[in-house]
Parts: C-alpha cells; sequence; structure tokens
C-alpha cells in the first residue's frame, strides 16, 4: 500500500508500506518523521501504481475509469 505523510518543512511524501505496519516514515530530505496524511480511499487495479516516467498513475489512466 502506499501511504502519503507530511513533513513541516519540506511538505508531503509518499512511502510504499505493508498495510499492517506502524505506518511511520521519515522525511526522505531532513529524516525527520512525517506526520500520516488520512486521505480518501483509492483503488490501484492490477499493475503498477507509477507510470513509466516514475510519476504517480491517477484514476484518468485506467480505463475501466474512463467511463
Amino acid at each position: 500500500m502506499i501511504y502519503e505523510f507530511n513533513c513541516r518543512e519540506h511538505g508531503g511524501f509518499l512511502v510504499e508500506q505493508p498495510m499492517l505496519s506502524e505506518h511511520k516514515a521519515k522525511c526522505p530530505v531532513c529524516e525527520v518523521e512525517g506526520q500520516r496524511q488520512y486521505s480518501t480511499f483509492k483503488v490501484i487495479w492490477a499493475g503498477s501504481a507509477y507510470r513509466p516516467d516514475g510519476s504517480l498513475r491517477q484514476d484518468k489512466d485506467y480505463a475501466i475509469l474512463k467511463g
């Protein structure tokens, strides 16, 4: 699962963690522990959650969600 965290100095960052983990993560820039952000549930269909260019896929990338 991919979880979003927030650093007071550097903003949001994403971390891939197991669902049953403690959900703690350090900012990749300053190594200060980030605050986990709770947001609406997003469904990730089979396949990678990332585009070939390394950016995170959006709902519009999945044909089944295009309508």
